[in-house]
């Protein structure tokens, strides 16, 4: 009997061990788990904030999109006045060039004219009486 009691003591002795490891073994899987809930936490938290930023530049995209957008068209509608402008200039040009060519012909040959003029005039006062004493004095 005193075997039985010597066996019985020795098996509570290894439940008790047994029940001390396993009460180790939760104790040290909870400190886990608090410490995997504590890193979800976190990790939760640092997803909300980046989702935030991603929807605040998101918004912001959209915001200079439109902004580029309405650049674009602004200068699409300025360009589309200078190209206007440029071509109106350059008929201008082309007609001012056109009258300046006709103007220098008509300038020849008014000096051609006048040139004829003064000699047909030198050879009408060379044949005028009196023109050499004219000349003389």
């Amino acid at each position: 009997m005193l075997e039985d009691l010597d066996l019985i003591t020795a098996r509570i002795g290894k439940v008790v061990d047994a029940n001390r490891q396993l009460r180790a073994e939760r104790d040290s899987l909870r400190a886990r788990l608090d410490d995997a809930e504590r890193t979800s936490r976190t990790l939760r938290e640092q997803c909300a904030q980046r989702d935030a930023s991603l929807l605040a530049l998101q918004e912001k995209l959209n915001e200079q999109d439109g902004e580029v957008e309405q650049k674009l068209a602004q200068s699409q509608t300025t360009e589309g006045q200078l190209r206007e402008q440029l071509s109106l200039q350059l008929a201008s040009h082309e007609t001012l060039s056109a009258r300046l060519q006709h103007s220098e012909a008509d300038v020849l040959r008014l000096k051609k004219v006048a040139g004829e003029a003064r000699e047909r005039i030198d050879a009408v006062l060379a044949r005028l009486p009196g023109a050499a004493t004219q000349e003389e004095q």
